[in-house]
C-alpha cells in the first residue's frame, strides 16, 4: 500500500522531484526556467489530488513532459525490486522495461543459437538482463563455443529489449583487441571540462558473481560516468565474418552494439533503423517510499556521436516482410557473410 500523505509531504515531494530532475537530468542545456514554471502551474492540482493513487500519477505525468517516455514517479511498493547499490548505477535498462512500446519479452531463453548454413553460425541476444551480467555472459560464451566450427557468424539483435553491461561481451566478440566502444556521462560531469579518456573504464566482465564487490569499490565511489573498452578475448575465426541484424525494436544494448559494430568497421549492419532508445532512465529515492525515474546519463559513441531519438542506419536495409513469409532479413544477412 501506498501512503496516505498530508499537504506538507506532498509539497515537500514535489519540491524535491523538482530539484531532484533539475539537476540530475543528462542534459546539459536543460530548460531549468520552463522546468520549474511547469511545476508551479500543476503544483496545486498535484497537491489537491484526492488519492495517493491520484498524487502518483499526476506527478508521473509531469515528470514525463521533460524527460522520456520511461520517466516517471512511484511508490516501491508498486515495483516488485528497485535497483540498488551497483545495480541501480549500471543497470542502463531493465529489459523491456525502458522501451515497452518497442519491445516485448522474449518466449525462449535470452541466447538462442543455430548453424544455418555449412560454417555460418548464428547467435540471437534477446536481453542483457542484470547490471553486470555475469550469468548471460557465460550464455552468450556458451553459445559461441558450440558454435565452434563455424567461420562466419550473423548476430541477430533485432527486438534486443536492453538490459546491463554484459553488451560488452558481445562486442567484444567482434574484435580480437581492447577497443574503446563509447562512453557515459551524467548531467554533473557533462558540465565540467572533462575527457573522455580520463573517465573509469568498464573492460571486463567478471567471471564469478564474488568479483562484483571489487566492481562496487571500483565505481561505487565516485560520478557514474564510465567509458566502456572491449576485453580483449583474442582472435576468432568469425572475425572479419560477421554481419549484425537490427530492426525497428532493436533498443539500448542492441544499438550500443550496432553503433560499435559500424565505427570501427567491424562487422556490416543488415536490416532497419533502429529505434533511437539509448538512454534508459536512472532512479532517485525522493522520500517516504518514492522514486523518480530520469534521463540521467548520456550515451555517446567514442566519436562523440549522441544516437538517441536517431538510432542506427542499417548498412544493408532489410525489410521484416509478411510474417507468413520466410525471413527476408535472415537471408538477407546470410547472403551478405557468405560473401565476406
Amino acid at each position: 500500500m501506498t501512503n496516505n500523505l498530508g499537504k506538507a509531504e506532498r509539497e515537500a515531494i514535489v519540491s524535491k522531484v523538482m530539484t531532484t530532475v533539475e539537476m540530475k537530468h543528462f542534459d546539459p542545456q536543460f530548460n531549468k526556467d520552463r522546468w520549474r514554471t511547469l511545476v508551479e502551474e500543476r503544483r496545486a492540482d498535484i497537491i489537491a489530488s484526492d488519492t495517493s493513487a491520484g498524487f502518483e500519477s499526476s506527478l508521473a505525468d509531469l515528470v514525463r513532459v521533460v524527460g522520456t517516455p520511461d520517466s516517471g514517479f512511484f511508490h516501491e511498493s508498486t515495483r516488485k525490486k528497485v535497483p540498488k547499490g551497483l545495480a541501480a548505477r549500471f543497470q542502463y535498462c531493465q529489459p523491456n522495461e525502458c522501451a515497452p512500446a518497442y519491445t516485448q519479452p522474449s518466449d525462449a531463453g535470452d541466447v538462442l543459437i543455430s548453424k544455418v548454413a555449412d560454417g555460418v553460425g548464428w547467435l540471437k541476444v534477446t536481453k542483457f538482463p542484470g547490471a553486470v551480467g555475469v550469468d548471460i555472459a557465460k550464455q552468450i560464451d556458451r553459445g559461441i563455443q558450440e558454435l565452434e566450427g563455424c567461420d562466419r557468424l550473423i548476430i541477430d539483435l533485432r527486438g534486443n529489449a536492453g538490459g546491463g553491461l554484459a553488451f560488452l561481451r558481445v562486442m567484444s566478440y567482434l574484435t580480437p583487441e581492447r577497443l574503446p566502444v563509447g562512453y557515459s556521462v551524467t548531467r554533473a560531469r557533462a558540465e565540467t571540462n572533462y575527457s573522455k579518456e580520463t573517465l573509469t573504464a568498464f573492460d571486463r566482465i567478471p567471471s564469478q558473481k564474488a568479483a562484483l564487490i571489487l566492481l562496487a569499490l571500483k565505481f561505487g565511489f565516485r560520478d557514474d560516468s564510465v567509458s566502456i573498452v572491449t576485453e580483449g578475448l583474442g582472435a576468432k575465426p568469425f572475425h572479419g565474418k560477421t554481419v549484425l541484424l537490427v530492426d525497428r525494436s532493436t533498443t539500448g544494448a542492441g544499438e550500443r552494439i550496432a553503433a560499435f559494430a559500424q565505427e570501427r568497421n567491424l562487422a556490416p549492419v543488415v536490416g532497419e533503423q533502429t529505434a533511437g532508445r539509448l538512454i534508459c532512465c536512472s532512479i532517485f529515492k525522493i522520500s517516504h517510499g518514492y522514486y523518480v525515474r530520469i534521463p540521467a546519463r548520456a550515451w555517446y559513441t567514442w566519436r562523440g556521436e549522441l544516437l538517441e531519438g536517431k538510432g542506427v542506419g542499417p548498412d544493408f536495409p532489410a525489410s521484416r516482410g509478411l510474417p507468413e513469409l520466410a525471413d527476408s532479413q535472415l537471408d538477407r544477412a546470410l547472403d551478405l557473410v557468405e560473401k565476406l
